[in-house]
């Protein structure tokens, strides 16, 4: 199931904040999620995105959420703001509402009580830039 390996992107992102650099954590998050061979597909392939653009995603959060340093926002909801980006950019066959629902589900169990609106107003002000309904 694909929450299940945004679950496990979400994780892995998230604790490469903390320890940079171990690439073979993906993999054994993805074993013990007992993710299917698709679903670690489209894991694999959404991380690739965040890597190969993280700096442009954070630069697009810090841009839309006008009155928060970047430094102030949780680092659960930036992990989830940057999973709803590249799968907005990315995934132009995957409805809206699917992603930002996914995204919602991430904060509203990793983060803050707050975070879900948060999140919500960001990729809904993003998908208005982006012209995704």
């Amino acid at each position: 199931m694909r929450s299940l390996a945004r679950e496990v992107v979400f994780k892995y992102i998230f604790s490469q904040l903390f320890n940079p650099g171990d690439e073979e954590l993906f993999i054994v998050m993805s074993k013990d999620a007992k993710l299917n061979e698709a679903d670690f597909s489209f894991a694999n392939e959404l991380l690739s995105y965040i890597n190969n653009n993280s700096n442009k995603y954070l630069d697009v959060i810090k841009d839309l959420s006008i009155g928060y340093d970047l430094n102030r926002i949780f680092s659960s909801d930036k992990c989830a703001l940057m999973i709803g980006i590249a799968e907005l950019e990315n995934y132009p066959n995957t409805p809206v509402p699917v992603i930002v629902d996914e995204a919602l589900k991430l904060v509203s169990k990793y983060s803050s009580e707050k975070s879900t609106d948060f999140v919500n107003g960001i990729l809904a002000k993003y998908c208005k830039n982006i012209g995704r309904n």
